[in-house]
């Protein structure tokens, strides 16, 4: 009777590590094939805004690289959880992709009491793209001579006055001026939108006075000259905006971090192929062309393996984490 249950013992163990290297070698055999059909990246906020812009500052490099179409699908809403759930729920073989922002996998775990997903959890990284500094704009109306103190003036003398913009509840674009509010000891009423680029549609029509936008998509607004640039979140001036200053060199250095945005994929995406979309997308960020379009924009290209990627996504968790804690901010109820 022992020798039938070591028989059987054995029998079970041979079966697990057979299946185990049938699982591997059909994971190797997939990525060897991939893509064999074309490549979805949903992009949780609105077309025009700046995470749609980075993911189509790639698109055309890493179809190149992977042989396959790279298509953009946008998907907005409710501050970005509607797409990224879309990605959580797909199917992890590689072909639905999502862009990752400090917005969707750092800011809305901290913010809200409950939350659909899990930012680490239920995504498999896949790699950084870019670093994106923040700039603080505002209408001459509010911000004379375009300067951040003339603006943080107007708002000490009409506190909940002045209104600004933002690509949703809980979004980055929210949290920054919740951040801002409580270095500068002043008064905004917020008014969320879809995407920034909304935003931006009522600022030129003078119901919004001011929004935390990123760089590179609101930097033709303010070389029109129309939209003023009143700080930026960069570690020294940026040549886009050499007339702008810092967060820090303007007294407030708890506010000069600037955000990224970066690829991943389902959980239980099969490693060879998230290697190999990872190899696409640090190939596309290291083409000249896309490099050039990048720093056009203010942006610094910022290359990772998936292993980085998802270090960075928790450090962003924590540093939010702190940061809500500090401010005792309320948690929002969905």
């Amino acid at each position: 009777m022992t020798h039938v249950r070591k028989a059987l013992r054995l029998s079970a163990a041979t079966a697990a590590l057979l299946a185990c290297m049938a699982g591997q070698g059909g994971h190797a055999a997939h990525a060897a094939d991939f893509p064999d059909h074309s490549i979805d990246v949903v992009v949780p906020m609105a077309a025009g805004g700046p995470t749609d812009l980075v993911a189509r500052l790639v698109q055309k490099s890493m179809s190149k690289q992977l042989g396959a179409s790279v298509v953009v699908e946008n998907k907005a809403g409710a501050g970005g959880m509607i797409g990224v759930n879309q990605i959580k729920h797909a199917t992890a073989d590689g072909y639905t992709l999502g862009i990752a922002s400090s917005t969707t996998h750092a800011v809305a775990i901290n913010v809200y009491e409950t939350l659909s997903y899990d930012p680490v959890k239920d995504f498999t990284p896949v790699g950084n793209i870019v670093v994106a500094p923040g700039v603080l704009i505002a209408t001459p109306k509010v911000a004379p001579g375009c300067k951040l103190s003339a603006f943080i003036d107007d708002l000490k003398r009409h506190p909940d006055e002045v209104k600004y913009g933002s690509s949703g509840i809980g979004t980055l674009s929210q949290m920054s001026g919740v951040r801002f509010m409580s270095a500068t000891h002043t008064e905004m009423l917020h008014v969320p939108y879809k995407g920034l680029s909304a935003v931006m549609n009522d600022m030129y029509a003078g119901l919004i006075d001011a929004a935390f936008d990123n760089v590179g998509s609101a930097l033709p607004h303010i070389q029109s000259g129309k939209i003023c640039a009143l700080a930026v979140q960069a570690p020294q001036r940026l040549a886009v905006l050499p007339d702008v200053p810092t967060y820090a060199e303007l007294g407030y250095p708890e506010l000069n971090k600037p955000t990224w945005y970066g690829l991943v994929a389902p959980a239980g995406t099969p490693a060879p192929v998230v290697q190999k979309l990872n190899a696409a997308l640090n190939h596309a960020l290291a083409d000249p062309e896309v490099v050039a379009a990048f720093q056009r924009l203010g942006l610094t290209p910022a290359p990772s393996t998936p292993a980085g990627f998802a270090k960075q996504i928790k450090e962003e968790i924590a540093m939010w984490k702190q940061t809500t804690d500090q401010m005792h901010f309320q948690k929002i109820a969905r």
